[in-house]
């Protein structure tokens, strides 16, 4: 190391140990996830096809600020926790879920979003089958449901980016197949579809847009007073993981 190397080592040295971070606004971050799934409404007209809708995981307050709200699942990042690590312990703790698809939303840092302190939300977006999932602790709510709910902290405005990120990386991305079932018909792969898009679509585009994506079992539904329909599955590219 060359003695300015070694001179603009000490100066650091000097530096930190003068260094008072209590002189600064003390700020804690919390991760908050957004797990969102898709479930079937059961329907008791057999001539009616269950239908589905998108549902998000809330918990309830115990502790005040805003006892008794419903909330998304968070909490407070460890000293020695990485975000992740955050989110998987919050996940396993407060849902019971674990090892499930989740990326990085956005990062919420209004300075009054939180009445105790200045407190800045990593938010995280968690996508599961809600058939496979064994939930404690929490409780899933329909989206038209969370829209008439008044969550705390800022949590409705949380749930409204997810679901533009979702909409948005829909078409591009095999993202929704994180909220499938292993088997489905292509008519409940397209309603998944509607309910992230807000809009009807084409059976006949739809199944050519899709179909690339797709893996015929060879079974069909048996529902009694409906038209069998042919399963499928994802079909992942070779080689691949599931791509979000």
């Amino acid at each position: 190391m060359s003695s300015k190397n070694r001179a603009a080592d000490q100066g650091e040295e000097e530096f930190l140990s003068r260094y008072r971070p209590e002189e600064y606004a003390s700020i804690s971050i919390t991760v908050d996830a957004i797990v969102v799934g898709v479930a079937k409404d059961i329907t008791d007209n057999y001539r009616k096809l269950d239908r589905q809708s998108l549902k998000i995981l809330l918990v309830k307050r115990d502790n005040y600020p805003y006892k008794g709200s419903y909330s998304l699942p968070g909490g407070f990042v460890g000293e020695k926790e990485t975000f992740e690590d955050t989110l998987k312990r919050v996940l396993s703790d407060k849902t019971g879920l674990s090892d499930i698809y989740s990326e990085q939303l956005y990062t919420f840092g209004s300075v009054e979003r939180d009445p105790r302190m200045r407190i800045v939300s990593c938010a995280y977006i968690s996508l599961v089958d809600i058939s496979r999932a064994n939930i404690t602790g929490a409780e899933w709510f329909a989206v038209e449901e969370i829209a008439k709910m008044d969550l705390a902290f800022d949590h409705n405005q949380i749930i409204e980016e997810a679901l533009k990120r979702l909409k948005g990386k829909i078409d591009y991305t095999d993202i929704v197949f994180h909220m499938m079932p292993v088997e489905f018909t292509i008519s409940e792969l397209q309603e998944v579809y509607e309910l992230i898009l807000g809009k009807k679509l084409l059976p006949a585009a739809f199944r050519r847009t899709i179909s690339d994506k797709l893996e015929d079992t060879g079974k069909m539904t048996s529902n009694a007073g409906h038209r069998p329909s042919r399963i499928f599955r994802y079909k992942m590219p070779s080689g691949d993981q599931l791509k979000g």
